[in-house]
């Protein structure tokens, strides 16, 4: 029997907010960004562009995306959303938190 899925999502925002508390108020490391980038250059800049630079045209630029909304991001990757298929069979957990802390701290540049 398998979740719903909502509740991955919850578990995924749980354990993004656990980990920021580990880090004393710093919401990623150097290395979780690092990684977060290394598998946004393999899963996602084919769309949203390399270091997520693109028009945002014909995908959603993701150097505007809210960084204080994890749930929502964590939702569109899981589930999907307009053009971007679902990549809840394709990405682990780990896989899409690295990413947040890639896409969540602009690139590195906001921890």
């Amino acid at each position: 029997m398998g979740h719903a899925p909502g509740s991955r999502v919850a578990r995924l925002a749980a354990a993004l907010l656990a980990a920021c508390a580990s880090q004393g108020g710093q919401r990623f490391s150097a290395d979780e960004i690092e990684r977060g980038h290394a598998q946004f250059e393999r899963t996602c800049a084919q769309c949203h562009g390399r270091n997520m630079v693109n028009s945002g045209t014909t995908s959603y630029d993701l150097r505007r995306f809210p960084t204080d909304d994890p749930d929502r991001f964590f939702a569109s990757v899981t589930n999907g959303k307009g053009n971007m298929p679902s990549f809840r069979e394709a990405l682990s957990s780990e896989q899409i938190r690295l990413l947040w802390a890639y896409v969540g701290s602009r690139g590195g540049k906001e921890r």
